[in-house]
């Protein structure tokens, strides 16, 4: 039988586990579901947030599977089919992952795998859309070009110009794809999905299936010599990984994420985690440049906090945590 591949990829803080959370809880997806998550940090911090789920779930860590991981990448997806036996595989794959590099890596599996990819599904912040997209440039208009749905997140909390202008931008780079533009909590998951599998295939996911193996091998040693400050003229990609049980106060930890936009901290473009505040309760908190959110979470055995961004200062960030 094959195994069906969903992707819910998206750049950092875009919101892949929350949409994987609700398609999971409104249990859209049929049963025996297994998850591969790629998180660029040491500590899996959406693995654990997945957890409640009650799903399978592979970790892949502290690098990106569409490059130096593409072979722990493949094998996940080979010890999750024999092991448990899965009708269905997702992926979400870190922030700084390229979506054709996915797909193809996947192609490459199918080679000895009965696996497709039923759904490429990519998340946009509509807050950080438009420096995202001058920024990091081909790299993020490559998760939006071969998708075959998009799903607009944080559009309730802006007007609606500025979500047109997001659509007309994304219709310029994909014209195919279905785009999610209502807000999910006033959707129910079916709907998503339903509105997802519109398009299930692309020209530019058809071109990727579709192309020879001479292609391909050229392709796959491109996948392993790339590093990620192609993305940008001189971006270099970190993180800044650690384990707590300091407890905050609310305003202790509102202060924190907004000091975490002073540039002494070096360019914090996502942070997320869970802490314990003065009342020993835990809070799962979650920031991108535009926006952090922080919210009462499950019960944990310590403290976790990951900040991804570019040339940081990770000495200042633990000060500021510590």
């Amino acid at each position: 039988m094959t195994v069906k591949i969903d992707i819910i990829s998206g750049f950092l803080g875009a919101g892949k586990t929350t949409m994987i959370k609700k398609l999971l809880d409104e249990d859209v997806l049929g049963g025996r579901i297994a998850i591969i998550e790629n998180e660029f940090g040491e500590i899996s911090i959406d693995s654990n947030r997945l957890e409640e789920s009650g799903v399978e779930i592979k970790s892949i860590s502290s690098g990106c599977i569409c490059c130096t991981l593409s072979g722990d990448f493949q094998l996940a997806i080979k010890e999750l089919i024999k092991e448990h036996k899965p009708n269905r595989i997702i992926i979400e794959p870190t922030g700084l992952g390229k979506l054709s590099d996915i797909i193809s890596t996947i192609n490459m599996t199918k080679k000895t795998e009965d696996i497709e990819v039923d759904m490429a599904m990519t998340i946009v912040d509509v807050l950080e859309f438009e420096d995202f997209i001058e920024v990091f440039g081909d790299f993020f208009k490559d998760q939006i070009q071969y998708a075959n749905a998009i799903a607009l997140s944080k559009a309730q909390l802006t007007d609606e110009s500025r979500v047109n202008n997001v659509i007309n931008s994304i219709r310029d780079i994909n014209t195919d794809a279905a785009i999610i533009a209502f807000p999910w909590n006033e959707l129910e998951a079916k709907d998503i999905l339903d509105a997802a599998k519109l398009n299930k295939r692309n020209k530019h996911i058809y071109a990727l299936d579709n192309c020879d193996d001479e292609h391909n091998h050229a392709y796959h040693d491109h996948v392993h010599d790339h590093n990620h400050e192609e993305y940008s003229v001189n971006a270099s990609f970190d993180y800044c990984s650690f384990e707590t049980m300091k407890t905050y106060s609310e305003e202790e930890l509102v202060s924190v994420l907004n000091s975490l936009s002073n540039s002494k901290h070096g360019k914090v473009l996502r942070a997320k985690g869970s802490l314990l505040n003065d009342d020993k309760k835990w809070v799962d908190f979650d920031f991108t440049p535009s926006n952090y959110e922080v919210k009462v979470g499950k019960i944990k055995t310590i403290g976790q906090v990951t900040v991804i961004g570019i040339d940081l200062n990770k000495d200042s960030i633990r000060n500021l945590f510590n």
